[in-house]
């Protein structure tokens, strides 16, 4: 995430009703997604530049098509493709609980103490709360 140094990032933005959804992707996967409320969108390159301070910045639609096909679909409350590359970067304990969270089926809800759980941390609650907060990827790892 925020002062990643050995990758370039392509990112990308689109607007959908009242959302601007800015990508950013590496030659690995997606790497995040961040939504915002906003009629008029920034330019992605200017919108990732303090997220990413130290990494290449490349405007680049075609890089991120597998993830924006992806959100578009789960903002359509669409089928989301199962096989997308992900880039994320996270602490164990960060990895660990947005893969417990991306088991949860589709339209269940699990509590943070249930999640805490699932990762074999059953007094972690709050650190998963934390790990979500964090979350790169909110439309793959609810």
């Amino acid at each position: 995430m925020a002062g990643e140094k050995t990758r370039k990032i392509y990112c990308s933005e689109l607007q959908y009703k009242k959302l601007t959804v800015y990508f950013a992707s590496s030659e690995k996967g997606a790497v995040m997604v961040e939504m915002r409320l906003a009629e008029t969108s920034e330019d992605c390159v200017s919108y990732f530049k303090d997220l990413f301070p130290d990494s290449p910045l490349e405007k680049n639609r075609e890089k991120n098509g597998p993830l924006i096909d992806a959100v578009q679909a789960a903002l359509a409350n669409s089928p989301v493709p199962e096989r997308i590359p992900f880039d994320v970067v996270g602490t164990a304990f960060q990895m660990a609980t947005w893969r417990a969270i991306a088991r949860i089926p589709y339209g269940t809800t699990k509590t943070y103490a249930e999640v805490a759980r699932m990762v074999g941390k059953p007094f972690a609650a709050r650190a998963v709360g934390q790990a979500m907060g964090r979350n790169p990827l909110p439309l793959f790892f609810p």
